[in-house]
């Protein structure tokens, strides 16, 4: 008896968050936290699919305030392909989203304001943040010890400290970002290396970006839009003659860019 009524309750349940997904708003609903490929499931957020490539797990359509608890969506040792999309996050005292040894994940098209870190990647590769709107909180978007990911088209404003900082990253990529009035742009910290970094427009950051160790800041003939860059461009072509110095020993943006991409 107590099997079909909760059966029957995780029906409902699905029946009642695919309404609301349907209709474009989002659900206010508690912190999640998912520790195992085993804890996908309706109670934990999850709204469709299986966990696949093709059919990854979706979490999606839900408004969570933190209430000042550690985290708005904590997603640990995970290897289930998963996409969290559509949600709103505030509150949260030490990261928005926390993806902790997780692979296969992508957080799209959400909001993430009013946390101390809006999206924290630890020790995660080969994950996918992209459309996503980070806005006021102490820190963007952190990557620890996390290598083969992709930071693509976000918003990533008016952040207390850096909007993106990386910390022993590599191989990343960072592409078609709005990184905008931040006190640090882009921090490439301790060993960071070997990350691309292009065809973002860096606009009103007291510092664009630091690098410690060599990365690359464009590709194939095109680089990053910088506020503060004025040279020549003398042959018009959309590309500052001069190059845009990130350090001291060559590491720079060898085509800056002279209008927004």
């Amino acid at each position: 008896m107590r099997r079909s009524m909760f059966i029957g309750g995780a029906v409902v349940l699905f029946l009642i968050i695919t309404a609301t997904i349907a209709s474009g708003d989002t659900i206010e609903r508690r912190p999640i936290v998912i520790m195992n490929n085993y804890e996908f499931t309706v109670e934990n957020g999850v709204t469709a699919g299986s966990g696949t490539a093709n059919d990854p797990y979706i979490i999606e359509g839900w408004r969570i305030d933190a209430g000042s608890r550690d985290y708005g969506i904590h997603i640990h040792r995970t290897t289930r392909t998963f996409v969290i999309r559509n949600v709103e996050i505030s509150g949260a005292a030490k990261a928005g989203i926390f993806l902790n040894f997780v692979r296969n994940a992508s957080v799209e098209d959400s909001t993430l304001i009013g946390n101390w870190v809006g999206i924290t990647l630890n020790f995660a590769g080969f994950n996918r943040i992209r459309g996503c709107t980070i806005k006021s909180n102490m820190e963007g978007i952190i990557l620890r010890f996390s290598d083969n990911n992709q930071i693509l088209d976000n918003t990533v404003t008016r952040n207390a400290v850096a909007a993106i900082w990386f910390f022993a990253a590599e191989s990343n990529e960072i592409i078609g970002n709005i990184i905008s009035s931040n006190h640090m742009g882009i921090f490439l910290d301790f060993g960071s290396q070997e990350n691309l970094i292009h065809r973002n427009t860096f606009l009103d950051n007291v510092h664009n970006a630091r690098s410690v160790s060599a990365n690359s800041w464009d590709k194939g003939g095109a680089g990053n839009y910088w506020f503060d860059h004025r040279a020549f461009d003398s042959d018009r072509d959309g590309i500052w003659d001069s190059p845009y110095i990130i350090r001291s020993d060559a590491d720079q943006d060898n085509f800056p860019l002279v209008h927004r991409p």
